[in-house]
């Protein structure tokens, strides 16, 4: 599984900006943004280079001039937008308690998740990726074992401490990371309610780190 969301911080150029507008060196972070959004979209095998191209504004042939192959672009797209994304969530974190912490992260990762395309990145992730070996640990490597260092050390050091009740602190992460990227699929896929009332985005960060505290409260000690 993955913690990304899935467009990061970028410049304000989108894709959908006139060709002639463009200078060259912005052609590969285009190529890059479109590239995403066409993975997010169609999958791995399902995005083609002429698809990506016309997003890009610029000829497939133009695409091949920065990048080798489509796994090649896929590598770049994990290297330029996602991994400093992810850097980006670790220095949120240098300061605070490990409670402290974790609620940044939690409040992040559901920040990011929140654009559209982030669904279609994590289904990517859970239901494609196993078929692509190289590409699977290429991206295990460089965002999921990064990302599950990252929460590990908050929840070991806020059981350390006391913070946290003491438990598997790779059972605890998987929960975690299972609630957060469960809650961007739901949140984006139209689906009816029994109340016809639309719960905002902040109401429901708020109760996923009111359950997660929950869950981590420490156990009363039996001494007192």
């Amino acid at each position: 599984m993955t913690e990304k969301s899935v467009r990061p911080s970028i410049p304000p150029v989108t894709t959908a900006d006139p060709k002639w507008r463009r200078l060259p060196e912005e052609r590969p972070q285009q190529i890059l943004v479109a590239a995403i959004e066409a993975f997010g979209e169609n999958g791995i095998a399902g995005a083609k280079l002429e698809d990506i191209a016309a997003r890009a504004g610029v000829s497939k042939g133009t695409i091949y001039l920065y990048f080798q192959s489509k796994e090649d672009l896929f590598r770049e797209v994990v290297r330029q937008l996602l991994v400093p994304r992810m850097r980006e969530v670790e220095r949120a974190l240098d300061t605070g308690t490990p409670r402290e912490q974790l609620e940044r992260y939690i409040r992040l990762q559901l920040t990011h998740h929140a654009h559209p395309g982030a669904a279609g990145w994590i289904r990517l992730v859970m239901t494609e990726l196993h078929k692509h070996r190289d590409l699977a640990a290429f991206y295990y490597d460089e965002v999921i074992s990064a990302g599950n260092s990252v929460l590990g050390g908050i929840l070991r050091r806020g059981m350390d401490i006391g913070e946290f009740r003491r438990l598997d602190p790779a059972e605890a992460l998987s929960i975690i990371k299972a609630i957060i990227l469960t809650t961007t699929l739901w949140s984006h896929t139209p689906l009816p309610t029994s109340s016809g009332v639309e719960i905002s985005r902040a109401t429901h960060a708020d109760a996923i780190v009111d359950f997660v505290f929950h869950a981590l409260r420490p156990e009363p000690d039996a001494n007192q």
